[in-house]
């Protein structure tokens, strides 16, 4: 008969349900929410025309000073950094609070039937 060790469950499970970390996560998706933005900027001043992103534009309602232009694309990316930097963060923390109360509800409950069994 095998027997378990409380200590080797607990790291099984923390390794199975693995941490984030939240300042990677912050600046990884800090960095891609500012490249998209700054990408379909750049991408209609490419393009041009008489009328340069009209729906795009609209994004300076919620981001003071944003505009379909070069200095625009450098502004909107640094605000697109900061949303997709809290948001990395907000979404780290949630994942990392879920799967520590898993762990903790298995672990209790482990140790509930194995009291039961006794």
């Amino acid at each position: 008969m095998i027997m378990n060790n409380p200590a080797t469950d607990k790291a099984i499970l923390m390794a199975a349900f693995a941490r984030f970390d939240p300042v990677a996560l912050a600046v990884a998706l800090g960095s891609v929410f500012a490249l998209l933005i700054f990408i379909a900027t750049a991408a209609l001043l490419l393009q041009g025309g008489d009328v340069v992103g009209p729906h795009l534009a609209l994004l300076g309602i919620y981001l003071p000073g944003y505009e379909v232009s070069w200095a625009g694309g450098f502004l909107g990316a640094a605000y697109f950094w900061v949303i997709g930097a809290v948001t990395g963060a907000v979404i780290a923390m949630l994942w990392n609070l879920t799967h520590f109360i898993y762990v903790a509800i298995v672990l209790v409950r482990a140790a509930w039937w194995k009291m039961l069994a006794e």
